[in-house]
């Protein structure tokens, strides 16, 4: 998902209404077949041809904006409806469709209400197996986030397109009861903050603590500020290793305008607050250059570095610091001992380098060596709301030969809401209100009108 402001545009035809979304189903087609058992099919030309049929009816570009529909000739746009579910190339969506030009062919598009439009989704995000506060809290941020990029694919005649790219939309077929309750029971609830649609980013998987948005896409919003998860959990995404050739990667590199010659290192050159790359140092032959941690992966491939927080050389990637939800409680909290990896050792190191202690606090650790942990917690805790980026020392070994191990965990680019995050808080008891004002510190639930 791209981080951008997004021009709204007005992707309605008259009669439809404007509470409805556009959805793309597919671009530049030559020819669709609409079906609907039983039941008549009428399709209605923006210009003013009409033509109805009985069960099913194939369409066909046969020039630029101009399709036949049996043997009706029709000018593009054009509406396709029915009074029952009507499916498209055997797949059934709610609403109906509109056909727009593209080049010599259309664009099938779904017109369909927000609420029917998100049973079409929630499938695709989560498990309806999960608690239903988890899937209360997918369902307002889905809705919010399809509301607050309406618009996106305006120039394609759509508001947005029913891929990952946006929300991956898979209508009828993606409905389950347990999900569609979940949309019920939410029923126009969006986050606002102050008095607009926050920008509700979510992910599979933080690894243990989300991303600040601006080491992702540069830009800063209040409450998607990086924070560790409020509890420890399992997901099948906890760790991951992939093994890539070093002219692989310099290879897509190259294809995206990043050339240092033949690729001969990897590093990375600063890290967040919770231990996730933030810049990646790129070295070869030609020189060296240093681009963001979230670029390099995308580049790369997000299926195979599936998030930031990763190390390279073939060893684990240390959890991040894990940070008690209970230590707001009354009282300082020393008293609390909390082990170390190795990795925590040198991030503790590289606090303590760069001034973060003040010299009492050194002084109270070289006494109290078992306090490391909870000083280290205060260094995190106190970097953590600036969003500071961190210099690491060499966490990575060396590359040697044509290839580089990554190993690390989580899935995703890290901003807002963490899914398997939100399940576990939902099994903890946590409600999808508090759920929301963890991952969107700051936003408010509010209510809109269909």
């Amino acid at each position: 998902m791209v981080f951008a402001a997004v021009l709204l545009q007005v992707t309605s035809l008259p009669g439809e209404a404007n509470s409805a979304l556009s959805i793309g189903l597919s671009t530049g087609d030559d020819r669709a077949v609409f079906s609907a058992p039983n039941s008549q099919i009428n399709l209605a030309s923006f210009s003013g041809g009409k033509a109805s049929f009985r069960s099913t009816v194939n369409v066909v570009a046969i020039s630029p904006g101009v399709i036949k529909a049996g043997s009706v000739n029709l000018k593009l746009p054009v509406t396709v409806r029915s009074n029952v579910i009507l499916r498209w190339n055997n797949r059934p969506y709610r609403g109906h469709y509109r056909l727009v030009q593209q080049g010599s062919g259309f664009n099938v598009v779904n017109v369909v209400g927000i609420e029917d439009y998100l049973k079409g989704v929630l499938k695709m995000e989560v498990n309806p197996a999960w608690p239903m506060e988890s899937l209360k809290a997918q369902a307002i941020i889905a809705r919010t986030y399809a509301l607050r990029n309406r618009g996106r694919h305006g120039s394609s005649g759509f508001d947005l397109c029913a891929l990952s790219h946006c929300q991956v939309y898979r209508g009828v077929n993606a409905e389950d009861q347990v999900l569609t309750k979940a949309v019920d029971q939410t029923r126009g609830q969006v986050l606002k903050f102050q008095g607009g649609l926050a920008a509700t980013f979510y992910h599979a998987d933080s690894g243990g603590h989300t991303a600040e948005v601006s080491s992702v896409w540069g830009s800063s919003v209040p409450y998607l500020k990086g924070s560790p998860e409020p509890l420890k959990y399992q997901s099948p995404y906890s760790s991951w290793q992939t093994t890539l050739r070093l002219s692989e990667i310099q290879r897509v590199l190259s294809s995206k305008g990043i050339y240092v010659g033949r690729l001969t290192g990897i590093s990375v050159s600063s890290t967040d607050s919770g231990g996730r790359a933030v810049d990646v140092t790129l070295t070869g032959t030609a020189g060296r250059t240093t681009i963001r941690a979230s670029q390099f992966r995308t580049i790369v491939g997000p299926d195979r570095i599936r998030s930031t927080f990763f190390t390279m050389g073939g060893g684990p990637v240390a959890a991040a610091p894990f940070i008690p939800n209970d230590t707001t409680s009354p009282g300082s909290g020393e008293d609390k001992v909390f082990p170390l990896t190795p990795k925590d050792e040198q991030m503790l190191i590289a606090f303590t380098q760069q001034g973060v202690f003040k010299t009492e606090e050194l002084m109270d650790m070289l006494v109290k060596p078992e306090k490391r942990g909870f000083y280290l917690r205060k260094a995190l805790e106190r970097q953590s709301g600036a969003g500071s980026l961190q210099t690491p020392p060499s966490f990575d070994a060396p590359v040697t030969g044509d290839t580089v191990t990554f190993s690390g965990r989580g899935w995703g680019h890290g901003v807002g809401l963490s899914q398997w995050g939100a399940k576990s808080l939902a099994e903890a008891g946590w409600d999808h209100i508090r759920i929301l004002e963890h991952y969107f510190p700051g936003t408010e639930i509010s209510r809109i009108s269909n």
